[in-house]
């Protein structure tokens, strides 16, 4: 009798180490895949948050620099992005300054080579800025002002 029940813990305790071989891989997939894409998220974020940066730098800028684009972009990104293979800039004016960056991150898949055709998670981020001048606009209000009272039949110089 003794026998027999040692054979049943032996069996009892083997079953668990199967479910474990089999649930401990899957859940490990899990949550590295989860600090992937929390570093796509991540990056996905820096990169908006500096395509908004750099277009509203751009978009107050009056002279000719460039504050959006080549060697800005650079400064701007730096090293805080992490996991990015490969990244492209483009940026238009009009009234609106557009910056928009497209990206790709390979995440490494440990050999596992399922997706072989799409290796690369893309992001892309595209923020705009109004051109704006506060010193022009405030000078046009205040010449409004101006005229408003002379056509009212008051000089600046006078007392009510």
């Amino acid at each position: 009798m003794k026998g027999r029940d040692k054979w049943k813990l032996a069996e009892a305790g083997a079953y668990f180490t199967v479910e474990a071989a089999l649930i401990i891989p899957v859940v490990l997939c899990i949550f590295v895949m989860i600090i992937y894409l929390s570093f796509y998220l991540y990056d996905r974020c820096v990169l908006a948050q500096d395509c908004y940066v750099l277009s509203y730098r751009q978009s107050i800028e009056k002279g000719k620099e460039d504050r959006a684009g080549g060697a800005a972009v650079k400064d701007q990104f730096g090293q805080k992005l992490f996991m990015l293979s490969s990244m492209q800039t483009e940026k238009s004016e009009g009234r609106k300054i557009r910056v928009k960056v497209n990206a790709a991150m390979q995440p490494p898949l440990f050999g596992l080579d399922f997706f072989r055709e799409n290796r690369y998670w893309s992001l892309e981020a595209a923020e705009s800025a109004q051109k704006t001048d506060p010193p022009r606009d405030y000078r046009k209000v205040r010449r409004l002002l101006n005229l408003a009272s002379r056509a009212g039949g008051h000089s600046e110089g006078e007392e009510k």
